[in-house]
């Protein structure tokens, strides 16, 4: 699936990944490929996306909104 983590200032990771775990204001959620469709309020976390080559990448986000649509995961952060 598609991943991109954008804040105000920019563009912090764009690629394919296998998952993306992060929180939002009713708990932590994961998110694999084909996931239904969802939107929701982040809170402060470190939100983890692991990557196809087996890595993981770490955000500290503070807040912001996540997005998942058509096999793709939008993280708008600060």
């Amino acid at each position: 699936m598609n991943v991109a983590v954008v804040s105000p200032e920019e563009v912090m990771f764009e690629g394919e990944a296998t998952q993306v775990i992060t929180r939002t204001t009713e708990g932590d959620v994961a998110f694999l490929a084909d996931h239904a469709a969802f939107l929701g309020a982040l809170v402060e976390n470190t939100t983890r996306v692991f990557l196809t080559d087996g890595s993981i990448r770490q955000f500290e986000i503070s807040g912001g909104f996540v997005e998942v649509s058509n096999n793709t995961v939008s993280l708008l952060v600060t």
